[in-house]
């Protein structure tokens, strides 16, 4: 055999290994078994799960769903988003992880019976999205897109989203402290007397 000819069959082998994973892609996958059962009980914890008329027909736990919503491609960065954003609520929340007032979960918006998640939360790419419910029905919800500018430093990250956890939840920030001069201690602005009075 020659060399061109062994660089054809090679180049062949190529072509048919390239046209079979591209076919492989383009079917339809099947949710592994993990994913099937969270997309189940997702549907048991969201009233937006049931379509039929537009109301639940299930009793829907009062608290805040904090949901990280994916698709079915998982790139790293979308990784370390779910990552980052897990041990947020964990580390920030867990007192009202453990009493059920706040909830975590992970949705692919992709697989089948979970697509109304991406209209619902109008979400164009992965996505963390906070979900208040009362009384059964939810009530407001709101996306953080801006996880995707933090994604790069994992304590602004995790500032990102306690901040914007507790301001959904009502609760008071934390003032920041104030400025201080090393020598004459917390800093005072001058009174009103003696400030310039513009003209």
């Amino acid at each position: 055999m020659s060399l061109k000819d062994a660089l054809a069959n090679s180049l062949l082998m190529f072509v048919a290994a390239t046209c079979v994973v591209l076919i492989v892609r383009a079917l339809p996958q099947t949710p592994q078994p993990q994913q099937a059962a969270a997309s189940s009980a997702d549907r048991a914890s969201d009233p937006t799960a049931s379509r039929a008329g537009g109301s639940p027909t299930f009793a829907v736990r009062d608290g805040v769903m904090v949901s990280y919503l994916h698709g079915n491609i998982r790139c790293p960065t979308c990784r370390a988003i779910e990552s980052y954003a897990q041990q947020a609520v964990q580390t920030g929340f867990a007192e009202e992880l453990q009493s059920g007032e706040i909830r975590w979960q992970v949705i692919n918006y992709e697989s089948p019976g979970n697509e109304h998640y991406a209209t619902d939360y109008e979400v164009a790419a992965p996505n963390v999205v906070l979900a208040m419910y009362k009384d059964g029905k939810q009530v407001k919800w709101k996306g953080l897109p801006e996880v995707w500018e933090h994604v790069s430093d994992q304590a602004a990250f995790t500032a990102f989203v306690q901040t914007s956890l507790r301001e959904f939840l009502g609760e008071p920030q934390v003032n920041p402290p104030m400025a201080t001069n090393s020598i004459q201690g917390p800093a005072e602005l001058p009174p009103a007397s003696l400030l310039p009075i513009p003209e």
